[in-house]
Formats: C-alpha cells, structure tokens, sequence
C-alpha cells in the first residue's frame, strides 16, 4: 500500500475544529473528566471557548478554575451588557416571538412559506421585520445558552422567512440546539433537512458543497453516536458516494468512526468488504482500520491483537465512542475467531484465548454459537482442547446469493435515505 498518513490517536481538537464553540464544550468536558490531556490546557481551552459565548457565569467560573481569580467589576459589568442586550432584542422580537411560543399556530402552518408569513401578518401583525428580529433573538438566546428557547424561535424563522441564506443559517443554528438539548430525534429531522437544503442550492459550487458536506457531518457525529439508530445512519450516510467523496478529500479521519460503527454493529457485517476497499484505496492510518485490515485483509492474528489494544485505548479517550466499547470488543473478538478458524484447520482453544486475551470458556463458546449458526463448518474436542475445522470452498450459486444479499441490504439502506430526505422535505 502506499505511504499512509498516520492519524492523531486523539481527534478531539481535529473534530472540535469543525465545530460550533457551544458544541466543543461537551468534548471538552469529556476530556477533562477522563484525563486524556493536560488538565491546565483543557481548562484554558475551556475558557477560550466560553468567553466566544454569552454564557457569562459558566465563563466565570471557567475563568476561576484556570487561572484562580477574577476581576469581579470585569465580570459583572459582561453580565449586565449581555442581559440588557438580551431584553432589547427580546422587546423588538416580542410579537413574533408570542407567535412563534403558539405551538398549535406552528403546527398549521403549511410548506409554502409565503403563504405562512401573509398569515402571520394579516392575523397576527408579525411582520418581515419581526421575523428578522426574530432571527437576531433566538441566535442571541442561542449563544447565552438557552438552547430550548432558541431551538423553538429558530424553527419559526425557517417557517415565515423568505431569505433562504437566514433560513439555512437558522436551520444550523437549530440543528447545534436540539444536539445540545439531546433532541437526538429533532436533530436528525434537522440534518436531513440540512442535507436536502445544501444538495438543492444550485448557487453553490461543487467544491463548496463539498467542504459543506464534511461540516455536516462532523456536527452529524452526535446523532450518529446518539440516536437509535445512528450506527447505521452514519453507514447509510457515508456509503452515499458525494459523502464518502468529502471524507477522503475533506475528512479522512471520519473513516475512524465510520469502521468502529461496521464492527460494532453485527447487522451490518456486509459491509466490512466495502470498508476494506474505501480502506485500501485511502491514504490514512488509524488503529481501528488497521485492525479491519489486519483481521479481513492479511489475516495477521498478532498485528490483529496489537490493534484491539490500540483499539480499546482509543475507544475510552473518544467523546462519540466510547458507548461502542463493548459492541466493538465483543463482535471484534468474535470475527478474529471466526477469520482465525476459517484458515486454520486445527485450532488450539488455549492457544487462541491467550492469544486475544480471553478465557478459554469464552472463545469455545464464541466458536459453538459460529458452528450453530451455521458460520463455521467444524467440530469441537473440548476434552482435547482443539477445534477442528472442515475447510468448504463456497459454491458459485452461494457467493452469487451471498452477493445478492449484500446488494439487498445496500437498496434498502439507499431508500430509507431517500425516504428520509422526502420526509424532511414535507416537514
């Protein structure tokens, strides 16, 4: 393979970089309470960020933990500006924002956005300049922190605004709140409707949709990581060939989470071969793809153990996952087994367990449930203490359905995308 870039075995300044400021406090946070870096740096790094925000208490308190002291006048006066700026524009937003606080008004109203602000206007006297004052409201209320209040007003603005420029700069907006408010079900409607806004700007430049696609992304990571159903999502949405081409070019270190979320995730194992492919054609180095590499490519068990270990420290020093820890270890561990007895005829369970750092018990009984379900033709000698395995070389009707299936699961995931985009856009 060619000369690989090696990665940053902590990405958290690499993704914060991509980040609203609001959005790095959480990872900064994380770090803090882990211990993964200098603690005086993350807490001056704390405080950098706040002091870009409004939130001038937790900036306070931030300023006092790095560097002990104060001027409390400083501090008081911040406070004062911020809270009467906020009154300001919270009197010249008032009228739209007791329209925008109706919720069965803004459940009535319709896709056709001129026909929402006439209505607004002729019944409700909110008018273009309250919608804009709206707008400059609920971006302040957004960076004191009220991220409830901001999520709600900058919703109405994508609702009565006609400038499309506001109301996609609202949408990030929104999409940044319902991520802080653990909205994971908002924030994916938001992100949808992100990416069906940024494919239909037919003003932009391919280049600058491109490098939109990796900011999309990188705020993505907390629903991928969050949601429900965010580990396929996150396959869903970087198999689409225009995102796969803004993570190698823009991005390449989301191919980290993209192959921790393949592995940690047993229904979507059909994927591995897609993965390895992106893998071998890219430039870049990480433990988890050198880990698919040496598992599914080279079949080098002890390079394979050497990454799970590089693998399982990097997994708990990252923010998005290290949820997927035992998903990971486990399905891991399970497909160096199985890749271990597919190439080997005779295998010694003491032998593999010391290997992989499991017990014997373990690994007997990850290779029985292989046998039962039909993934490994073979038979164990528990009292020997050895598996012996009937190599099968696989028919040309079974690797024509083995593909079939891999291409069935590739349509489904590519319409519940298609769905997914409808369903933002009738929103």
């Amino acid at each position: 393979r060619a000369t690989r870039r090696r990665a940053m075995r902590d990405l958290t300044s690499t993704i914060a970089a991509r980040l609203d400021a609001h959005l790095t406090l959480p990872l900064l946070e994380f770090a803090l309470a882990e211990g993964t870096h200098d603690a005086k740096s993350l807490r001056e790094a704390k405080l950098a960020t706040l002091v870009k925000t409004k939130m001038c208490d937790w900036a306070e308190e931030a300023r006092a933990e790095a560097s002990g002291s104060g001027s409390a006048a400083e501090a008081k006066a911040r406070r004062d500006a911020t809270v009467e700026a906020h009154a300001a524009l919270g009197k010249a937003a008032a009228r739209a924002v007791k329209f925008a606080s109706d919720g069965v008004l803004i459940k009535n109203l319709r896709r056709d956005k001129a026909a929402n602000a006439k209505f607004a206007e002729d019944n409700h006297g909110v008018t273009s300049a309250d919608v804009d004052a709206l707008y400059k409201f609920a971006k302040f209320e957004y960076e004191c922190g009220d991220y409830e209040n901001a999520s709600e007003h900058l919703g109405a603005v994508q609702l009565l605004s006609a400038d499309n420029e506001r109301c996609e700069s609202a949408l990030w907006g929104k999409f940044a709140a319902d991520i802080l408010l653990r909205n994971w079900g908002g924030a994916l409607d938001d992100m949808n409707r992100l990416r069906d806004a940024l494919e239909s700007n037919a003003s932009t430049s391919n280049l600058v949709k491109m490098k939109q696609r990796a900011w999309l992304l990188h705020y993505a990571l907390f629903v991928f990581f969050n949601h429900p159903n965010g580990r396929n999502l996150i396959i869903d949405v970087l198999f689409q060939e225009r995102y796969m081409q803004a993570v190698q070019q823009e991005a390449p270190h989301l191919l980290r989470y993209l192959a921790v979320a393949i592995v940690a995730n047993k229904k979507r194992r059909n994927m591995l071969k897609d993965l390895v492919k992106i893998i071998q054609s890219d430039v870049y180095d990480d433990p988890a793809l050198d880990f698919v590499v040496a598992a599914f490519v080279d079949y080098d068990f002890s390079k394979t153990q050497e990454m799970l270990k590089k693998c399982d420290a990097m997994i708990e020093k990252d923010f998005f996952l290290i949820g997927c820890k035992d998903a990971f270890d486990e399905n891991a561990r399970q497909y160096v087994i199985e890749n271990y007895c597919k190439v080997n005829k005779r295998i010694d369970i003491a032998n593999l367990a010391q290997m992989l750092g499991m017990p014997a018990a373990d690994v007997e009984a990850t290779i029985a449930t292989l046998i039962r379900g039909s993934k490994l033709n073979a038979r164990i000698d528990s009292e020997a203490g050895f598996v012996h395995v009937h190599v099968e070389k696989k028919s040309v009707n079974e690797q024509i359905i083995e593909k079939t299936k891999a291409l069935l699961s590739k349509t489904t995931a590519l319409t519940q995308a298609v769905l997914a985009n409808t369903q933002a856009q009738a929103y």
